[in-house]
């Protein structure tokens, strides 16, 4: 009853503001709930990006195989808008000087064979490791041509990556395979010439890369330059 009493006692001033406070909690409610739906469609796209970038190489582009036309062309698109530059060699000494991380992509004993100086090594393919029907299929295909031990893509590639990268908002990162790789057209493809060093400069772009390039010509030409490398003994 004393409760009743302190009710009783309130004026209707003090009820009309206390009520008004509700509509207002309400509306900030609903102003919160826009963000989180907005939050979790986001993270539903980035889910069903990621599910349908998956497929057997777990490179696929939407439904496309990374080496198609198609998915070619939706990687050049990508690479151009992030503006992904090809990279003359006699560009290295500069862009080191701006800290950039120069990353030969080429499996592991292909970089301890000769590989370019300061340059890190995160392999972008690696021996095919299991025996899941994709993979002996892979196998064969190798086989075919000859060659006894074929390469996958790394699940690890990112990781490794992030691990060279300081800061992958803004440390430059220079990507080299055997070939080099081109955005400008050539006279088979419009889109350009698709190398592994542009695929895995994709991948980075698709991570939150946001300063990447290839080298021109890649290990191959450097090479046939005679120009300086380092060897692991």
């Amino acid at each position: 009853m004393a409760l009743l009493g302190q009710w009783q006692q309130i004026s209707p001033s003090h009820l009309i503001r206390s009520t008004t406070h509700v509509p207002h909690r309400q509306a900030s409610r609903c102003l919160r709930r826009p963000v989180l739906a907005q939050a979790q469609q986001k993270q539903e796209q980035e889910q069903q990006e990621l599910q349908q970038r998956s497929g057997p190489t777990g490179l696929n582009v939407g439904k496309f195989r990374p080496t198609s036309p198609a998915g070619w062309a939706e990687m050049a698109a990508v690479l151009r808008q992030a503006n992904v530059k090809v990279v003359a060699p006699q560009e290295l000494p500069w862009l080191k000087e701006r800290g950039a991380v120069l990353l030969d992509i080429r499996p592991g004993e292909s970089y301890a064979e000769g590989h370019l100086p300061g340059a890190a090594n995160a392999s972008f393919y690696q021996p095919i490791q299991g025996w899941t029907p994709w993979q002996v299929a892979r196998r064969a295909g190798y086989a075919l041509f000859g060659i006894s031990q074929g390469t996958e893509a790394n699940p690890n590639f990112l990781a490794e990556v992030r691990e060279l990268v300081p800061d992958p908002g803004s440390t430059p990162v220079v990507l080299y395979c055997n070939l080099g790789g081109t955005l400008e057209p050539t006279k088979n493809d419009k889109n350009g010439q698709q190398t592994r060093s542009m695929v895995a400069a994709h991948e980075l772009v698709k991570d939150g890369f946001k300063n990447v390039s290839v080298l021109k010509g890649g290990y191959a030409d450097w090479i046939a330059k005679d120009r300086e490398i380092e060897v692991f003994e």
